[in-house]
């Protein structure tokens, strides 16, 4: 029997949460008996993707509910409750009533989760949370949080520190809160086959020398993924070694508020082996140029980023925050090396020049990585996991 899923994504960009969905739902047309069906809340580069998987319904798609949502998050900002819960059902019942009828509806999200609210009566429902600390401490301050405790059966947490904060802060059922671990698809990372002349063209893009050592980063350019901290490092770093280290920062709106202050402390510490080079839809190039993948992120659950590089070999040094530390823990002493404590930057540039000095390191660190990645991460591996705990909330196996 064919199993209907409702996924409610809040966002359809180039980032981790709506991309490990992407993967999950790809992964279940192909292998289960699923009929899947996307709701966006808001638009973005992978909507097309999506509908290559099964039907999407994007909200606020014309003129009066596109109005109605930016009023309602004015009267939201204001703190005005009452205001703005008119407001949000006059714009979303319309628009989802039609959504019913599923066996399993599946939140991928914090902010997916209150759509709950007008969403139709259906079938058994999931909260996916890719959140930490202080990215639910500012989604409680504008939303309901009784009803993302209080209506999903199952939650699923993106590593063991976003299961920490749900049953610990949160305070939801720790019986009831699982820990799916982000996955990526290592296929497709395979069969892109990055060849030596495209890591060079993008060497030559930055004019970074031959014989220069490469650290990567990658996300958006806001505070919570830490771009200044990768700045903070690049400096110290130069100040320990006499070689040349460049640093590659990939990903992050190059026009927004948050560049312009990254710029800022760059451009003032005179860091111009710090290269920002914005959003590449296709990044496993500047991955695979990497040396080095420094995780500089204030908190991140598990980034797919992160695996991406480390399915390449490359290894990664990353603060001991958020969910990478049960990444490198778990693939072995050497890879667990790159951990240091929270924002201890010469702690990071310590074990980031370790391993730029060390080919033997480099080399142990990034295989390990890289097994663990195939055998533990992969969609192959972690989606029929995922699946076979969301099935029975549907009532069935697909």
């Amino acid at each position: 029997m064919t199993t209907r899923l409702l996924a409610v994504a809040h966002e359809v960009t180039l980032t981790g949460a709506p991309m490990n969905l992407l993967h999950l739902l790809r992964w279940l047309r192909a292998h289960e008996d699923v009929e899947v069906h996307t709701l966006v809340v808001r638009d973005g580069p992978l909507r097309h993707r999506f509908e290559e998987v099964g039907g999407v319904t994007l909200l606020d798609r014309w003129v009066v509910p596109e109005l109605l949502g930016t009023l309602q998050v004015g009267l939201e900002h204001l703190g005005s409750r009452r205001a703005w819960k008119p407001v949000a059902a006059a714009r979303l019942i319309p628009q989802l009533r039609g959504l019913d009828d599923f066996d399993l509806v599946y939140c991928n999200s914090l902010t997916s989760a209150s759509m709950l609210r007008h969403l139709p009566a259906s079938g058994a429902v999931v909260a996916h949370a890719h959140e930490l600390e202080v990215a639910y401490r500012l989604w409680r301050a504008e939303h309901e949080v009784s009803l993302f405790r209080t209506r999903p059966d199952r939650w699923i947490a993106a590593s063991g520190a976003v299961r920490d904060l749900l049953v610990g802060e949160v305070g939801l059922p720790p019986d009831r809160v699982s820990v799916h671990h982000e996955f990526i698809d290592v296929g497709q990372v395979d069969g892109r086959a990055v060849g030596l002349r495209e890591v060079e063209r993008c060497r030559r893009e930055l004019r970074i020398p031959t014989d220069a050592a490469v650290v990567v980063g990658a996300g958006t350019v806001d505070w919570r993924k830490g771009p200044d901290l990768f700045v903070q490092l690049a400096c110290e770093v130069r100040r320990r070694t006499r070689e040349p280290v460049h640093f590659v920062w990939v990903g992050g709106d190059l026009r927004s508020p948050d560049w312009e202050r990254v710029r800022s402390d760059r451009d003032r510490a005179g860091a111009d082996h710090v290269h920002f080079v914005g959003v590449k839809p296709d990044p496993l190039p500047w991955f695979a140029m990497a040396d080095v993948f420094a995780l500089t992120s204030r908190e991140d659950p598990f980034p797919l980023v992160c695996l991406e590089a480390a399915a390449l070999g490359v290894p990664i040094v990353t603060y001991r925050n958020g969910g990478m530390p049960e990444l490198l823990e778990a693939a072995g002493a050497e890879a667990a090396h790159g951990i240091v404590d929270h924002l201890d930057v010469g702690a990071l540039a310590e074990r980031t020049l370790a391993l730029v000095d060390s080919d033997a390191l480099r080399a142990v660190a990034g295989a390990s990585l890289r097994e663990r990645v195939r055998a533990e991460h992969d969609v192959t591996v972690a989606a029929p996991r995922l699946w076979a705990d969301l099935a029975p909330l549907a009532g069935h196996r697909g």
